[in-house]
């Protein structure tokens, strides 16, 4: 595809402002020049004329919508444009994927953020054209360390954050029932909408300082639907952790995407054969072997 112009839409506060940083990150490391919007911006700085030559990549667009300001004339903005391409991260069929498939925006393509394609499911639901993106390095993640950096000084065997979900409660009863070792450190916080609340709770610096002594970074099922999510593998794996989900039916489908585990059990398993350096090593190498997230844009806008 020939783009004349490149805008990425999103809403100011709200939504996936994880995955808006970073395709702007990704865009530019590809050398794609892109402008970035907010949803209240983009009404007043583009024109009908302008929308003519530019292809619109838009984030969360339920929330795009409701904070424009003026909900008939966004989306009258939004169809003039050139194209219009939805970016997406999460489980394609979900309530989530099906309101932004239908929120009076036709799309002319579906790029979806993640680390397995989603391809036969979304078949299933939508006539819009799909393309995968690998959520693959950024410049300023290279090179990402062969080997974490002071790893005899991690002396916390496991962490386990995120919200107070029925859940994470039960993969936490899970992980002393087991007896895993009881120097592990979990901090479950009310549900927020962004992934640095948790940092802002415990302060700026506390979490991070907590996550760089530690090994393993456990999460568990958090919503209906098997799906993985790479945003929770990418910051702990650069943190030095290793990225393991506690998932049963994940781990059924067999994805080759390494530190899944039908159990505790499984993982304590793993992590007692294995160790704490091979399973970096393997989640790092998975994470590197994907490439680059700026040549899997590249190729996925020169596709719509």
């Amino acid at each position: 595809m020939q783009i004349e112009s490149l805008a990425l839409v999103r809403p100011p506060t709200t939504g996936d402002q994880d995955l808006a940083s970073r395709l702007s990150k990704g865009l530019a490391d590809a050398s794609l020049s892109v402008a970035l919007y907010s949803s209240s911006e983009f009404l007043c700085v583009l024109s009908a004329e302008d929308l003519g030559s530019t292809t619109l990549l838009v984030v969360s667009p339920r929330q795009c919508i409701e904070a424009s300001g003026d909900e008939p004339e966004f989306l009258s903005q939004v169809a003039c444009a050139q194209k219009r391409i939805l970016a997406s991260v999460g489980r394609v069929g979900s309530p989530g994927y099906m309101g932004r498939l239908n929120r009076g925006i036709s799309f002319d393509a579906i790029l979806d953020v993640g680390f397995a394609s989603q391809g036969d499911r979304h078949s299933e639901v939508s006539d819009v054209p799909y393309h995968f993106v690998f959520n693959g390095l950024t410049r300023e993640e290279e090179p990402v360390a062969e080997e974490p950096a002071h790893p005899a000084g991690r002396s916390i065997p496991w962490v386990l954050v995120g919200p107070k979900s029925d859940r994470n409660r039960d993969l936490l009863g899970e992980l002393l029932e087991c007896e895993i070792d009881p120097a592990g450190f979990c901090f479950l916080h009310a549900r927020m909408r962004s992934k640095t609340t948790a940092e802002l709770i415990l302060g700026t610096q506390r979490l991070p300082a907590v996550l760089s002594k530690a090994r393993f970074y456990l999460w568990g099922v958090d919503r209906d639907g098997e799906y993985y999510e790479s945003f929770r593998f990418i910051d702990p794996l650069l943190a030095g952790m290793v990225p393991c989900k506690i998932d049963p039916g994940l781990a059924a489908e067999g994805l080759d995407i390494p530190g899944v585990y039908p159990s505790v059990q499984a993982f304590q398993a793993e992590a007692e054969a294995e160790g704490y350096l091979a399973m970096y090593r393997r989640a790092r190498d998975f994470y590197v072997s994907g490439g680059r997230l700026a040549d899997q844009l590249s190729g996925a806008l020169g596709l719509v």
